[in-house]
């Protein structure tokens, strides 16, 4: 057992026996804060920490009496998860043989010399944590937790990456040994670029572009202490996406610029011109700032793009995303199970893997909390992260055990008030999430109250 899993596992019974969800909530935001961090090592076999406190959240799903699924999204999911499991063990039954990437093989390798698709232990662990993951999330959701997590996980992973290249940088990375307790076998002689408590530089770009987004969309949509302390996250998660240099900041932040000022756009053609002032003055500032320091700012970002088109990672990755697309059409479009396949691409991945059908149902869980988060404000910046992670993810991170995906599909989904009588424990504080504000008074409209009627006996005596 190591120190950090048998803290979390102390937590977490702790939590169980006090009925908090609070402190699980706050167990799995630590799990995927330090995400290269094992809990558990058990001969060869070593479980990370999100995973652990995944099994904990999954005992308090269980242990509660409430098992429904609190929303439409919530229920395609869990529809998700029961599909890709009959995938992972029917692909390597129905298509043996079919020549693939597997899971651990290495992609360099296997590019030139593809494996051929059998069932292996990837087939059992990762719908495994598909399932423990999904009840997590059904437990963040039912216990309105899930915010407690996702910003936990967000402040830890940002801060400890960032505190961690401060170190490395005085030739100090005492944390190293404690932090990269995983199969963490990334060793680049001459890399300065920053991949803190992560396996490599793009997964901490991936997890920074997400916590951005979430951290810049919370400024803008909430006041006070909250919009303070999302805007210092959202610097740090800047500075820390800076610091990784990798490619996937690069094309994947461009892509979320863009698909921000499509936004900007249609709110301003929407509310008819209302902000012209602000965006006159943004569009004069980004022209000065081009004229004067232009060249500096996009020096670096160049070089960048030009070191990584040629580079024998990039033609890697796009031979994998290529043998990837032709796993799914030699399948039939079914996929070859989960666990049987890992390229490049999280799209690729995905569609080689569960095929057609479990693209549609992760699509439509998207769809889902996007059409919630237009209803309901409080889950825009969820949201809005959630689309950000996908965006970078389908450039890099292939895999569905990225522990801020699921801490983000949490905190995306609707919200109700737990019932202390069926669920584990009733949080005190008010997450429900607050409706849009009305688009003429620009007010939230009140919620409409019904008492309920007096029973018959009560109501023959008031008469």
């Amino acid at each position: 057992m190591i120190a950090f899993g048998l803290a979390l596992l102390t937590l977490g019974a702790i939590a169980l026996v006090r009925r908090d969800p609070r402190l699980i909530a706050v167990a799995l935001g630590v799990g995927a804060g330090l995400p290269a961090t094992a809990g558990l090592a058990v001969g060869g076999l070593s479980v990370s920490l999100f995973a652990l406190a995944c099994v904990l959240a999954a005992v308090g799903w269980a242990t509660s009496r409430a098992h429904g699924v609190p929303s439409a999204a919530a229920t395609l999911l869990v529809v998700f998860t029961v599909w890709s499991t009959v995938a992972a063990f029917f692909g390597p039954w129905a298509f043996q043989g079919v020549p693939v990437l597997l899971p651990g093989n290495g992609i360099d390798e296997q590019v030139k010399a593809p494996s051929a698709l059998v069932l292996t232990s990837s087939n059992v662990a990762q719908p495994a944590f598909l399932w423990a993951s999904t009840l997590a999330v059904l437990f963040l959701a039912r216990t309105g937790t899930a915010r407690a997590a996702l910003w936990t996980a967000a402040w830890v992973a940002t801060t400890a990456s960032l505190a961690r290249g401060a170190l490395k940088a005085v030739g100090a990375d005492v944390a190293g040994p404690v932090l990269d307790t995983l199969d963490v076998d990334y060793a680049v002689p001459g890399d300065v670029r920053l991949r803190g408590v992560f396996a490599e530089p793009s997964e901490l770009a991936t997890f920074s572009l997400g916590v951005a987004v979430l951290a810049v969309v919370t400024v803008a949509t909430t006041t006070g202490r909250q919009r303070v302390r999302a805007a210092v996250l959202a610097v740090l998660a800047a500075a820390a996406l800076l610091a990784s240099a990798s490619g996937t900041a690069v094309a994947a932040s461009g892509i979320v610029l863009a698909g921000l000022l499509v936004v900007l756009l249609l709110r301003y053609v929407s509310t008819r011109g209302r902000g012209t002032p602000w965006i006159a003055l943004g569009a004069i500032v980004l022209a000065i700032t081009a004229l004067t320091v232009g060249d500096r700012l996009l020096g670096p970002v160049l070089g960048i793009v030009d070191d990584k088109i040629g580079s024998q990672s990039y033609d890697s990755r796009t031979a994998a995303d290529a043998l990837g697309l032709r796993v799914l059409r030699d399948t039939w479009g079914l996929g070859a199970g989960l666990g049987s396949n890992r390229s490049s691409s999280f799209v690729v991945t995905l569609a080689s893997t569960v095929g057609v059908p479990g693209v549609l149902l992760f699509a439509s869980v998207v769809v889902a909390l996007v059409i919630g988060a237009v209803r309901h404000r409080g889950l825009i910046a969820a949201t809005a992260g959630l689309l950000a992670l996908l965006v970078a993810k389908s450039i890099a991170a292939p895999d569905l055990t990225t522990p801020l995906l699921w801490l983000l599909i949490a905190a995306a989904l609707p919200v109700r008030r737990p019932d202390p009588d069926r669920d584990l424990g009733a949080v005190t504080i008010d997450l429900d999430v607050e409706p849009s504000p009305s688009p003429a008074r620009g007010r939230v409209p009140a919620r409409r109250t019904t008492a309920a009627a007096p029973p018959p006996g009560r109501r023959r005596a008031a008469r």
